[in-house]
């Protein structure tokens, strides 16, 4: 009699340990869409359970997923970041993360955003005129004097960026020095000299 006690009480433990954790017997699933994602490193929860691995979609495409964990017809559902991915900002979408399952769920929406850094041009030499550099031919940047001038528009973290001279001054000729290259996890410094 006591051993029968004793297993029913490990049996009621483990039952709630299983639906405290997300696992279960329920019949809804929990899923939706990653939008904007380019980076590794994002994981999700659904109520605290466990971790769910994002991969990024190929060219920045947008990633359906699904937590493995279903949950209980009308029971409640809290997706959220549990990490961020590297270089990026991931937020779940308000009013669609959280609710009450009635039947499967595919409107959770995670929104990721890439960060962005500047891109600065030191340019030295430059006479009485002024350059006019750009970025890719349509972030431009025109500098007056010697010095380091930032663009415009920042650059993404692993994005290509090519630096030319898209005008250059009346007195003088300037060339930019490893002005193609690949955004690092920082501002970036591309020399341009001027005689």
């Amino acid at each position: 009699m006591k051993n029968l006690y004793l297993r029913s009480c490990v049996a009621l433990l483990c039952a709630t340990s299983l639906v405290s954790c997300g696992g279960g017997s329920g019949s809804v699933l929990v899923g939706g869409t990653v939008t904007g994602l380019t980076k590794t490193g994002l994981t999700l929860t659904n109520n605290n359970g466990p971790e769910l691995a994002i991969a990024p979609g190929t060219g920045g495409a947008n990633v359906t997923f699904s937590f493995p964990q279903l949950i209980e017809t009308d029971g409640n559902y809290n997706v959220q970041v549990k990490q961020q991915p590297s270089a990026a900002v991931c937020t779940p979408r308000v009013n669609t993360n959280v609710g009450k399952g009635t039947s499967n769920v595919g409107t959770v929406f995670v929104d990721c955003v890439t960060k962005t850094y500047a891109l600065n041009a030191n340019v030295t030499g430059l006479g009485s005129d002024s350059v006019i550099l750009t970025n890719g031919g349509t972030n431009d940047l025109v500098v007056a004097a010697n010095g380091t001038s930032t663009f415009p528009v920042q650059v993404a973290d692993g994005a290509p960026y090519t630096v030319t001279v898209k005008k250059q001054p009346a007195d003088k000729t300037c060339s930019v020095t490893n002005g193609a290259a690949t955004m690092p996890s920082a501002a970036a410094t591309i020399a341009v000299t001027c005689s």
